[in-house]
């Protein structure tokens, strides 16, 4: 995929306006952030050298709920995604230039064509160099969740073919490729709301076999009715809260059978399994962010997931291990000074240093 920084720029000669696009380009660390705070979710952005200048591109077009992002800061930049609970999955596709991600006490460098998926529940720090240039598609959490079981945390798709699995991956960048070339040239055919949302699943479909192995075409849909999704976006908002199914139904505003036909049919769960299944997302979340500092009972308590023995048994079903053990396996805080104590300039969250 070209590394171009305007490829999803409008084009006014035959642009469309159902395709939302927009393009940024300033030398100002405030722009920089609200730009792509905008698209995705709060987070900091800290300039390694003071006295470097920004050039920072961002082109954005929507595809239906997805939106794809190409962004380059033109400076060397750290960026700190601490939020947990967001709203949305972003895969991320390095184009050109050097950057890394860390991530759970994991790194990986980021060289062009790799593509790491950020899960809404993990804290992740970029570096990346001047030269870098990535494309950053998100999706709300509600298109991708379902088939009954949490997603991992990130996946690096070319990582498969050392193991001579599918080629899916490569496959899912060329159909991105091919978006992006339509939508920065301004496709009449991109117009069409039918063509909008054809190819808008066409490549939810393509993620999640890229992806996750047990999904393939017979998978759940990816299309989620309109009550589904008022209803999971309450479910997000609501995991700390003592919430009961009456809540769930009012918030998506149908009646109780249909939305309990409606989570089977097309997240292969009811409301309150899915309620679950989420806390518990969430909570092992928080054990591998917490440096080893929490504890169990607490977090089965703040879950409201119940008694603790509870709590460990349904965790150990889903992921193959009791709370404690997971805990175990989290070293804890190594460099208590990687965060910016005394920032020079506050603006939102993007710190010079």
């Amino acid at each position: 995929m070209a590394a171009d920084p305007c490829f999803l720029a409008v084009n006014s000669a035959n642009g469309q306006p159902s395709l939302r696009r927009v393009s940024v380009a300033s030398p100002s660390p405030a722009d920089a952030l609200r730009s792509v705070t905008r698209a995705f979710f709060r987070h900091e952005v800290v300039v390694r050298d003071e006295s470097d200048r920004l050039n920072f591109n961002h082109s954005c077009a929507s595809l239906g709920d997805v939106s794809l992002n190409q962004i380059a800061y033109g400076a060397d930049v750290d960026v700190r995604i601490e939020d947990l609970q967001r709203s949305h999955f972003v895969l991320v596709i390095a184009l050109s230039g050097s950057g890394s991600v860390e991530f759970n006490q994991r790194r990986w460098d980021l060289q062009g064509g790799d593509c790491v998926l950020m899960s809404p529940n993990v804290r992740y720090r970029f570096e990346l160099g001047s030269d870098h240039t990535h494309l950053a598609i998100g999706v709300p959490h509600g298109r991708l969740s379902g088939g009954g079981r949490p997603f991992e945390a990130v996946h690096n798709i070319f990582e498969r073919r050392e193991h001579g699995r599918p080629r899916g991956g490569a496959d899912l960048v060329a159909f991105i490729e091919y978006l992006c070339g339509e939508l920065h040239e301004g496709s009449p055919i991109f117009g069409l709301s039918a063509v909008i949302a054809a190819n808008e699943t066409c490549f939810l479909q393509m993620l999640r076999a890229a992806l996750f192995e047990d999904d393939g075409p017979g998978g759940v849909p990816t299309v989620l009715p309109g009550f589904v999704r008022r209803a999971d976006r309450y479910i997000s908002a609501h995991l700390k809260e003592d919430i009961s199914l009456d809540d769930i139904v009012a918030a998506a505003g149908v009646p109780a059978r249909t939305l309990y036909h409606g989570f089977q049919r097309f997240l292969g769960e009811s409301p309150m399994r899915w309620l679950r299944l989420r806390r518990l997302e969430c909570a092992r979340a928080d054990l591998i962010a917490s440096g080893g500092d929490i504890s169990v009972i607490d977090l089965a308590n703040q879950y409201w997931i119940g008694h603790c023995g509870r709590f460990a048994r349904m965790y150990r079903e889903l992921y193959g291990e009791t709370p404690s053990q997971t805990l175990a396996r989290v070293p804890g805080d190594s460099d208590p000074a990687s965060r910016p104590t005394s920032p020079r300039d506050v603006n939102g969250g993007f710190y010079m240093r």
